[in-house]
């Protein structure tokens, strides 16, 4: 066993690669019964390069099998992040995709494909690129539906002008000529490019009656001195009219409080009307230093949002999906202890678990989870603050990179009653908070065993306490369907 398999075992129920370097999600859809999956893939090797459209399926958001790459590069383009939609056809439907042409000569543009075999074979539009502005950073389209008033049906393709931190919107009628709206922007801080935007129109608390439009933001530091904390998700909460974005604030909310969660967008067509999105579990700041082989890139758990009022003001609620909740209420009842000394509970790493406790009761909770690497992440909840902290620390999380030991930071309400969703899947740890109203996701280097899980509170006070181990599935493996191939060129 060498020292990269040690630190960071493969994950069993998110998705990463055979093998090789994958980023951001792109082009996510829901056809034909399958939940396609479309990503930012090096086929060549484990770093950044040569960038192509991997794929890979599920009928369940929980096990995935990997499909032979979708959009390959050619000469003199990379084929960056965007979007699919799908729309009917006299063959069921027809997915059309939406990329950045990278092209050799510095600037970006945007592309189109078509498929009418469920996403396995792509046509690439003789006409490309659709939209150009000769610029050097115009990418990541994302094509949404939009009705407006009278019940009529449209698209919008957003896109971002990156280093101008603005979100350009384009209209169409028929998914081929594009018509310039408005744009958005920039606000927030200086020294970032804006990235993989999306925007998604949500009921406030389950009302019909009153929707709000949700834009997502990725924001990613740049310049000769970069913000060492790296790159994040933030959102905006505001109205769309068919050809302007209005936000209720200039301040940017901070999506997931961890470090490492970005790029995140939503599926087209999800079933039951549901709004699903799905991130990259790392951090451009070391994703190229994270010691896993002979992968290097993990998807996060696929995410349910909505739109919740708290303190008076809508919130964007991410909660798992509902195999978690599954799977918690199939194991063992829940335990409810007074922790007078701490417990130990053994994990396989592979692991979900519920905490609910009342810091009025309790006091300072702390879980410790520690493995066979010189490593330990420390979760602990302050109710003199309200703040729920994640911190990642040992020699082996410092032998990552200089900028991986961290702590994460939540603000809870001073005494508030918690509860606490935990995922840890391999290197991949993602808490949900007070069922979504806060999240933070880490890479986190534990080992390739076992983990133990110790927990404490400051006092005696009940402690709620339900835990599960994920059953281990085949590694991903590659998949052809009978004819199938790469995109034709």
């Amino acid at each position: 066993m060498n020292q990269t398999d040690h630190l960071m075992r493969r994950p069993a129920f998110h998705f990463t690669p055979q093998r090789n370097w994958m980023n951001d999600p792109n082009g996510l859809v829901y056809d034909g019964g399958l939940w396609h999956l479309y990503y930012q893939y090096n086929p060549e090797g484990p770093d950044w390069g040569n960038m192509s459209w991997g794929h890979a399926t599920s009928p369940d958001l929980q096990h995935w099998t990997e499909h032979p790459v979708a959009l390959p590069y050619r000469e003199g383009e990379q084929i960056f992040s965007g979007s699919i939609v799908a729309t009917p056809s006299d063959v069921g439907s027809r997915l059309t995709a939406y990329y950045t042409s990278a092209y050799d000569d510095g600037h970006q543009a945007q592309s189109r494909a078509s498929s009418t075999d469920g996403g396995f074979t792509w046509e690439i539009d003789p006409n490309n690129p659709i939209l150009d502005r000769n610029t050097s950073a115009f990418r990541d389209p994302k094509v949404i539906r939009y009705t407006d008033a009278g019940g009529d049906v449209r698209w919008i393709l957003l896109a971002v002008e990156a280093d101008d931190r603005q979100v350009l919107f384009y209209s169409s009628t028929d998914l081929h000529t594009w018509e310039y709206q408005s744009s958005f922007g920039p606000l927030g801080v200086d020294g970032v490019v804006w990235e993989c935007p999306d925007l998604i129109p949500l009921p406030v608390d389950g009302d019909p009656g009153d929707i709000r439009w949700v834009l997502l933001i990725s924001a990613n530091p740049v310049g000769e001195d970069p913000d060492p904390e790296g790159s994040s998700m933030s959102y905006l909460i505001g109205d769309f009219d068919g050809t302007t974005f209005t936000a209720d604030s200039s301040e940017l909310t901070r999506l997931d409080h961890g470090r490492d969660f970005y790029a995140g967008v939503t599926f087209d067509s999800a079933p039951a009307g549901e709004t699903v999105m799905l991130g990259w579990m790392s951090n451009w700041s070391y994703a190229h230093e994270i010691p896993s082989a002979p992968w290097r890139g993990a998807m996060s758990l696929p995410r349910r949002l909505s739109l919740r009022t708290v303190g008076g003001s809508p919130r964007l609620i991410q909660q798992p999906p509902k195999f978690f909740q599954e799977q918690l209420v199939a194991a063992d009842p829940a335990a409810r202890m007074s922790l007078a000394q701490p417990i130990h509970m053994a994990l396989s790493g592979h692991s979900l678990m519920e905490l609910q406790w009342d810091p009025n009761t309790t006091g300072r909770l702390r879980l410790t989870l520690q493995g066979d690497a010189e490593s330990e992440v420390v979760i602990v909840h302050s109710p003199e603050t309200g703040a729920l902290s994640v911190s990642r620390q040992g020699a082996a999380v410092q032998a990552v990179h200089a900028a991986f030991p961290s702590t994460s930071t939540v603000a809870l309400d001073v005494l508030a009653p918690v509860r606490l969703l935990l995922s840890l899947d391999g290197p991949l740890l993602e808490l949900f908070i007070n069922d979504g109203e806060a999240t933070a996701s880490n890479l986190v280097v534990l080992g390739s065993g076992p983990v133990t899980a110790r927990l404490e509170t400051g006092r005696p006070g009940p402690v709620s306490v339900r835990l599960c181990d994920v059953p281990e599935t085949q590694t991903p493996a590659r998949h052809s369907l009978p004819g199938s191939s790469p995109a034709r060129l």
